[in-house]
């Protein structure tokens, strides 16, 4: 992948020099599949808000715990003039009630908010989170110090019976999976996901 995206880039750039002209007939079809099968992570690494402020921007509409945020991206999702958005979703939970915050990943403005009673599995992993030794906040430090990206994406789970932080964090247009332990702060694996690879 890191040959695609080094051709990729040597391409935007030779397009950017000599215009669209010939260069862009001469363009190989395999460099536009390069471009939008990572168009999740540049549209992440572009977006004008981080994750950590849309957290802040969140907690200003939302009371509670902090359960989970994550960058949004649908290439089908417009603004009416063809140009894609992001958005980042936190979540938070309070006496049962999970509230999400939906935030403009370029404008920090809050697109709407929504809230739903938690239903007994949901509680059970929110019980598992409030005894967990390692914060959602350090998890996502850790993370980005593993990977030295950009975190998009963070929320508990309980796998097999363990405690974990599945944290994307964003990295070279690459989305990386980083798992970690929300006991012992160990970083259980890091990868890119290959789902998000186009």
């Amino acid at each position: 992948m890191k040959n695609l995206s080094t051709l990729t880039k040597s391409a935007l750039i030779a397009l950017t020099i000599a215009g669209v002209g010939a260069t862009a007939i001469a363009a190989p079809a395999a460099n536009t599949k390069a471009v939008t099968g990572s168009s999740e992570a540049v549209s992440a690494m572009q977006s004008k808000i981080s994750l950590t402020q849309a957290i802040d921007i969140a907690k200003q509409n939302a009371k509670g715990d902090l359960i989970s945020a994550e960058f949004d991206y649908d290439d089908d999702d417009d603004n009416g003039k063809g140009a894609v958005t992001g958005e980042y979703e936190v979540e938070f939970v309070l006496n049962g009630t999970a509230y999400e915050v939906k935030i403009d990943a370029n404008t920090g403005k809050v697109i709407e908010t929504e809230q739903e009673k938690l239903d007994k599995e949901d509680m059970a992993e929110y019980s598992a989170m409030k005894q967990a030794k390692v914060t959602l906040t350090s998890a996502m430090q850790k993370a980005t110090q593993s990977v030295n990206g950009k975190v998009i994406g963070v929320e508990f789970e309980l796998e097999k019976g363990q405690a974990l932080y599945d944290i994307e964090v964003v990295k070279d247009n690459q989305i990386y999976d980083v798992s970690i332990d929300a006991n012992t702060g160990k970083v259980l694996s890091s990868q890119v996901d290959m789902e998000d690879d186009g």
